[in-house]
């Protein structure tokens, strides 16, 4: 079995999407597509090291794309109607489609609707499966106000991002890869 490693990890939240200058498209995504993109690109990898169709990304969306759904639904009583650009964004897989367009990822994807600690043992039994080298996890939890009185829940903007890879032959240390995101995330980075 191959020995896996996480070489690198990030976390944002709403505040940093001011300063965010990624391209003129940018401005135009939904705010968990923007969150992403930008978690992805704190990561500060270099694709290029890999082939791109080797590279696999995981998101689990913890509310789905509820924040989303609410914004295109209020739209149905605007003049014209609800905006044909958001409805692209009403599926929680949007967010992997411009993470994979960006860095022109195109190897296996998975996208659902979970908790913390579904991200990364899905990440490892794609790698363990020999479907992909490394795989961008994702962590999304972006509820807004108006979802969040929805659901009973308190609004959250934050994305947690790990790069999960093989490191060679060896074996898969359980205990790193058995925890949740953001409690991942938290030991990298510290």
């Amino acid at each position: 079995m191959d020995k896996m490693v996480i070489t690198a990890a990030s976390q944002v939240t709403e505040t940093d999407l001011p300063n965010a200058r990624l391209g003129s498209r940018f401005g135009r995504l939904d705010l968990m597509s923007q969150m992403a993109l930008l978690a992805v690109e704190k990561l500060g990898l270099n694709f290029d090291s890999l082939p791109r169709e080797r590279i696999a990304i995981c998101l689990v969306a913890k509310a789905g794309s509820l924040a989303t759904d609410v914004e295109f639904w209020k739209g149905r009583d605007a003049l014209g109607g609800p905006s044909p650009t958001l409805f692209a964004y009403t599926l929680p897989s949007a967010a992997i489609g411009e993470i994979a367009i960006r860095h022109r990822l195109t190897g296996p994807n998975l996208c659902f609707v979970g908790d913390s600690g579904d991200v990364l043992p899905e990440a490892v039994d794609l790698l363990r499966r020999g479907e992909a080298d490394a795989c961008v996890c994702l962590y999304c939890q972006v509820v807004s106000a108006e979802a969040g009185q929805l659901i009973q829940s308190t609004s959250v903007s934050s994305v947690c991002a790990l790069f999960l890879q093989r490191a060679g032959i060896g074996q898969i240390v359980a205990d790193e890869f058995d925890r949740d995101m953001e409690s991942a995330c938290a030991k990298f980075r510290a």
